[in-house]
């Protein structure tokens, strides 16, 4: 008896809509419908049946995090020093989007480098010479402001310039050779720090990650290095002072006289990810 009623119904809604000659949903979304003794909209069926879209929170598109890794070879070949050797750094940052091409961040972290060391100094007509190897941790802290100056492929690929400010703490040991008369003859630990400015080339895979290289060869700076040290025999401390022009990853003495730096043979990349 129920289906009989309902079959009875179905047929009434088409009799009526074909001697009205109208349609419930040709009428749009304020067409009415009567179902079984219920009244709907159209709008109401389209908002029951509509996906509901996920909304990021602002924070979530401004703030991310990420890891920056340094490698690189060191050759220095100075007449009195020669240095050749490598180095390490890992990184972690974290930063804030301030407009749609500026951004404000901070790297964090610390390196481990290992060094050999050959010195060639005349002393009193006599030439002193020795072999060093030294190993050599430190921490920087990096707080940085990135522009970016060109996008390109969607959006996808970014180019950057990078203004930063650094500071951190090296403290070498060394394994073997010795030390008298040289550079690490006392030296306790040294305090660094400076301005640099370089590009950045950015790569974005999705919304969550983007690839980052720096290209440190094309840097531009000033950079101040403290010594501080003990004197061996008689305990007594002091502290030297060297600072120094950047010029395309080179100290501008070491450019002119054609001599390679430190950071020309390096390779520095990270990756950055939204939350």
């Amino acid at each position: 008896m129920h289906r009989i009623n309902v079959l009875i119904i179905a047929v009434a809604l088409a009799v009526t809509a074909w001697a009205q000659e109208t349609d419930p949903l040709a009428a749009g979304l304020g067409g009415v419908a009567t179902v079984i003794g219920e009244t709907r909209t159209v709008a109401d069926t389209i908002v029951e049946v509509a996906p509901v879209k996920e909304k990021v929170p602002v924070w979530k598109k401004k703030l991310y995090y990420g890891y920056t890794f340094d490698i690189y070879f060191h050759h220095d070949s100075r007449s009195e020093r020669k240095e050749n050797g490598w180095s390490i750094a890992l990184e972690p940052e974290i930063g804030w989007k301030l407009k749609e091409r500026l951004y404000l961040g901070m790297r964090f972290g610390g390196s481990y480098a290992n060094m050999a060391t050959s010195y060639n100094v005349n002393l009193q007509d006599t030439t002193y010479s020795s072999n060093l190897r030294v190993h050599q941790g430190s921490w920087q802290v990096t707080p940085y402001l990135r522009y970016r100056m060109k996008s390109m492929f969607n959006d996808k690929l970014g180019i950057w310039l990078e203004a930063h400010l650094y500071t951190g703490m090296e403290f070498p040991t060394v394994a073997s050779g010795e030390v008298k008369g040289t550079d690490y003859d006392g030296l306790r630990y040294s305090v660094t720090y400076g301005v640099q400015v370089s590009p950045v080339i950015t790569y974005r895979f999705n919304r969550k990650s983007t690839f980052q290289i720096f290209f440190s060869i094309l840097s531009l700076g000033y950079s101040g290095t403290t010594f501080f040290y003990q004197d061996p025999i008689e305990g007594n401390r002091y502290n030297e002072y060297t600072n120094d022009v950047i010029i395309f990853s080179g100290k501008l003495r070491n450019l002119i006289a054609n001599q390679f730096t430190p950071g020309l043979y390096g390779l520095k990349f990270g990756v950055q990810k939204n939350f």
